[in-house]
C-alpha cells in the first residue's frame, strides 16, 4: 500500500481549490493512505494582492474566536466572509486533512513524528503559476523538498499562464521538472510549456473533480438547498455585464425560477456556502450561468444546461483561456461560451460518453504513474 502526500495550494477562500483537493484525495486513496501538506503562504509573494489577502484572512481568523464582543470589529461583508471561511476550514479538516506535513518557504518540509510518505503528488490547480508565489515557493511546488528516494509525480498541475518569459523562472522549471517521475497537466498549454521548459513529455488528464462520480459528490452534501426550490444558479469570479445580467433575469422569469447567486453579497445566504454546499447548489440548479472553470466541471458532472459568459480581462497569455478551451475541447462544448446570449442545448449523451472515455485514460495514466 502506498502512502501519498498531496502538495497543492492551500486556499481556503476558493471553492475550486478545496474541491479539487478533496477529489484528488479520493483518487489517491485507491492506492493507500493519503494526506495533504499544509502550505504556508509567504508574504514575499510576487503579487501585492496576495499579501493583502493573506493579512485579511489572518485578521478574520483571529476575530470572533468565541467572543461575541468582537462582532463589532467586522463589517457586514466581513461577517459573511468570516462565516464562509469557517466552513472552508471545516471542510479541509473533514475531507482533506493537512495536519501531518507542513511546507514553508524558509523551513521546507516539516513532518510530525512518525509521519512518512513514499509518493508525492503535485497538483491539481495552479500550483505552478509563477505570478502567485516566490521562486522558493515555486520550487516547493515542484517537489524540491524531496530526494530521489521519493516518487514525485504531478496530477493535473496547472501553470496558470500560457508563456513563461522570466529567465529565472524558466531556470527553476528547467531544473525541477526533469526530476519528476511522471508529469500530467490540466491544460494543453501546460503540456506545451512542460515540453518547452524541460524537453520531456506531459499528458493532459481530467481535473480531479471530474474523476469523482456524481453520487460520491452528493454523499458529502447536507440539505443546504430545499428539495422543491426551482432556481437558476449564478457563480461569477468576474462581474457580469448589464446585458449578461438581463439574460439571466429573463431566463429566470420565463422558467419561473428564483436566482441564487454565489460569491455575490446581494445573496447573503449563499455567500456563506461551504464547499459541500457549492456541490449541492449545482446538483439542484435548473440552469447555471458562470465564468468559472470548476463551475463548468460541476455542471458537467450533474448534467446541467449552462452558459459561460466571457469574462472581462481574459487574455491570450492567461491560462484561464487554456483551461476552459481544453475542457470544452475534451467534451465538445465550445458552443457554451457566449457574450450575452443563452448557449445551445448540450447533448449529455455525448458528453457522458466522452466523460467515461477520459476517465479511463486519466485513471490509466495515474495507475502507471503510481506504479500499478
Amino acid at each position: 500500500m502506498t502512502s501519498s502526500l498531496i502538495v497543492t495550494i492551500s486556499d481556503e477562500t476558493n471553492y475550486g481549490n478545496r474541491l479539487q483537493n478533496y477529489a484528488l484525495t479520493q483518487l489517491l486513496m485507491a492506492y493507500g493512505d493519503c494526506t495533504t501538506a499544509r502550505f504556508i503562504l509567504s508574504l514575499s509573494t510576487s503579487r501585492e494582492y496576495y499579501k493583502i489577502r493573506t493579512r485579511e484572512l489572518l485578521r478574520l481568523s483571529k476575530v470572533k474566536s468565541g467572543v461575541k464582543a468582537s462582532l463589532h470589529l467586522l463589517s457586514a461583508e466581513e461577517e459573511l466572509e468570516w462565516r464562509r471561511l469557517q466552513k472552508m476550514k471545516h471542510f479541509t479538516k473533514e475531507y482533506a486533512p493537512n495536519d501531518c506535513f507542513e511546507l514553508t518557504e524558509y523551513k521546507g518540509l516539516v513532518s510530525k513524528p512518525g509521519a512518512s510518505v513514499d509518493t508525492v503528488v503535485l497538483g491539481s490547480d495552479q500550483i505552478w503559476n509563477p505570478n502567485f508565489m516566490s521562486l522558493e515557493e515555486l520550487k516547493l511546488h515542484l517537489g524540491s523538498s524531496f530526494d530521489s528516494s521519493t516518487r514525485v509525480i504531478s496530477y493535473a498541475a496547472s501553470f496558470g499562464v500560457s508563456v513563461v518569459e522570466d529567465p529565472k523562472i524558466r531556470e527553476v522549471f528547467s531544473e525541477y521538472l526533469p526530476r519528476l517521475s511522471s508529469v500530467s497537466v490540466r491544460e494543453c498549454d501546460g503540456k506545451t510549456l512542460v515540453e518547452q521548459l524541460s524537453k520531456r513529455e506531459a499528458t493532459v488528464v481530467l481535473d480531479p473533480t471530474l474523476m469523482v462520480p456524481a453520487d460520491k459528490w452528493l454523499s458529502i452534501t447536507h440539505s443546504f438547498v430545499p428539495a422543491d426550490e426551482k432556481y437558476v444558479l449564478t457563480y461569477f469570479l468576474g462581474k457580469p455585464t448589464m446585458r449578461q445580467e438581463q439574460c439571466i433575469q429573463q431566463f429566470a422569469k420565463e422558467h419561473h425560477c428564483v436566482i441564487r447567486r454565489m460569491l455575490d453579497f446581494r445573496d447573503s445566504k449563499d455567500y456563506v456556502a461551504g464547499p459541500e454546499d457549492f456541490v449541492e447548489l449545482f446538483s439542484k440548479a435548473q440552469y447555471v450561468f458562470t465564468d468559472s472553470y470548476h463551475a463548468c466541471c460541476f455542471s458537467i458532472l450533474f448534467q446541467k444546461q449552462f452558459t459561460v459568459f466571457a469574462r472581462a480581462g481574459f487574455s491570450k497569455d492567461n491560462n484561464m483561456n487554456s483551461r476552459m478551451e481544453t475542457l470544452f475541447r475534451l467534451f465538445e462544448l465550445n458552443a457554451v461560451v457566449s457574450e450575452s446570449e443563452l448557449a445551445p442545448q448540450i447533448n449529455y449523451a455525448r458528453v457522458n460518453e466522452l466523460l467515461r472515455e477520459h476517465r479511463r485514460a486519466s485513471r490509466a495514466w495515474l495507475d502507471a504513474a503510481m506504479g500499478r
